[in-house]
């Protein structure tokens, strides 16, 4: 069962009235900002809601510019975040290295387009950090920090590390940094170093703005270009009142991010301290709302054990050969009953 066909049997499972704990999706339980939700009315009072440019109104790639430093020509405005990163896939077409545990849609994506991939493993004794000179011939390296499912990040040692890579050997750098604004330390991004590289980040997890689909790029002239070819040819443009949204957004993106960040690793750290009691091995997490702890057993039948005790995770498997892990999302203020759920099940299968 794919990761997809897992979600939706839970989502089946719950729209019948299951009572479910749900671990299993990056959906933030904080609501959307009032000023946003009250931007949001204002566009569409004000009738923003048509076609607009296919790389986004003018103010809001100005906005992203700017918080970057980057030049306008250098962003587009896109339909979410994962529109960008299949896109860039779609368009390399030479081989990509994959760096896990990685989000389970990076690998169908490349399966979907035909292309070729391979992967880096990192491992829980690592703490997931990863080891570039392990990494072959390839043309683009899909990175991924704070992690999708680890949390973990890498250093700015490690992103100019990449850079000289990218430079050294005519490598793509493919950045999603969707979640650098709910990092719990410092954190870099690929922005900040001089090399071939597409940043994708969006509005969903900062602002759980999910359901907005506002992600954007960040890359080459060129790179944009490529992008915004295959927006045109598939969703036009963004939603336009959406892209007002994102504008007010922007405007209060360090008091959100110093918020989120603050609430979601309060969750991690009781969320690792429960885990840790209850017997699973775990690396905190150094931003996001999951970890990616590791049982003594097999992660499918734990996860289908104890979606019947009514808690929903994902196996370890979605994300690379992880099949004695599972992620969870920290999306939830019934953790407590959730572990002791996992411990019970945990011992039925290890």
């Amino acid at each position: 069962m794919s990761v997809y066909e897992l979600i939706d049997k839970i989502t089946k499972m719950q729209a019948e009235g299951k009572d479910l704990i749900r671990l299993d999706i990056g959906q933030p339980d904080l609501p959307v900002p009032d000023e946003i939700k009250e931007a949001t009315k204002n566009a569409i009072d004000d009738d923003r809601t048509g076609y607009t440019h296919s790389k986004g109104i003018p103010k809001l790639r100005e906005s992203i510019a700017k918080l970057h430093n980057v030049p306008e020509e250098n962003v587009i405005v896109t339909v979410g975040g994962k529109f960008p990163i299949y896109s860039a896939m779609a368009c390399n077409c030479g081989k990509t290295t994959l760096i896990r545990p990685c989000w389970g849609a990076y690998p169908l994506i490349l399966n979907k387009t035909g292309s070729n991939f391979d992967a880096i493993d990192t491992t829980i004794e690592s703490g997931f950090q990863p080891d570039f000179d392990a990494i072959g011939k390839t043309d683009m390296i899909a990175i991924n920090y704070p992690n999708n499912p680890t949390g973990i990040t890498i250093s700015g040692d490690t992103y100019r590390e990449l850079s000289d890579m990218s430079k050294d050997r005519d490598i793509t750098i493919l950045s999603d940094e969707v979640y650098t604004k709910m990092a719990f330390c410092e954190t870099d991004s690929i922005t900040n170093y001089d090399c071939d590289y597409i940043c994708v980040s969006s509005f969903s997890k900062t602002f759980s703005m999910t359901g907005y689909r506002i992600g954007y790029a960040i890359s080459s002239e060129e790179n944009i270009k490529k992008i915004q070819e295959f927006q045109q040819l598939t969703t036009t443009s963004p939603t336009e009142f959406a892209q007002y949204a994102a504008l007010t957004a922007l405007e209060m993106i360090d008091e959100a991010s110093v918020r989120i960040s603050r609430f979601y690793e309060k969750r991690m750290k009781e969320a690792v301290s429960l885990l840790s009691d209850a017997g699973f091995e775990v690396v905190p997490s150094q931003g996001t709302f999951y970890l990616f702890p590791r049982i003594n057993g097999d992660s499918n039948e734990f996860a289908m054990k104890l979606l019947k005790e009514g808690v929903s995770v994902l196996p370890g498997s979605p994300f690379g050969p992880y099949e004695r892990h599972f992620r969870i999302s920290l999306v939830t203020d019934k953790m407590e009953e959730a572990v002791s759920k996992m411990e019970k099940v945990r011992k039925e299968v290890e």
